[in-house]
């Protein structure tokens, strides 16, 4: 089986030599998990987080994931944390069962599930510098 692996500046793949799917990391700063559902939700909600990277695991379904637009109408929702309507621009790309997403900090994102159903797993680190 394959893994896509998506980055703002590359897309790679990753061949893994079975189904399992582990994620490490040595390093004592703070994690986030959350995981995420939208079906065919109707709004598109891009953001982008100062000091905190995120890792997407997608568990079924598939979404397309917009990375390094221009977020419509910015609005600060907490100090570090810029959500908006939307993205202008960007590389946009089809994620699905399998692929793993990184997102570094920085970097806008948004997860357009208009036409599909998605589920995905959501690591957030806070990033130490």
């Amino acid at each position: 089986m394959a893994y896509m692996i998506y980055s703002a500046d590359e897309l790679t793949t990753l061949s893994a030599p079975n189904t399992d799917t582990k994620l490490f990391h040595a390093d004592s700063g703070r994690y986030w998990l959350n995981m995420v559902t939208k079906d065919h939700f109707p709004g598109l909600r891009s953001e982008m987080h100062e000091t905190e990277a995120d890792v997407y695991v997608v568990l079924e379904g598939e979404g397309i994931l917009t990375l390094d637009g221009e977020i419509i109408d910015p609005t600060t929702t907490s100090p570090g944390q810029i959500r908006g309507d939307g993205m202008e621009g960007g590389k946009s790309f089809t994620v699905s069962q399998g692929d793993v997403i990184i997102i570094p900090e920085k970097i806008t994102h948004m997860m357009d599930s208009r036409n599909s159903r998605i589920v995905y797993l959501v690591v957030k680190e806070e990033v130490k510098k």
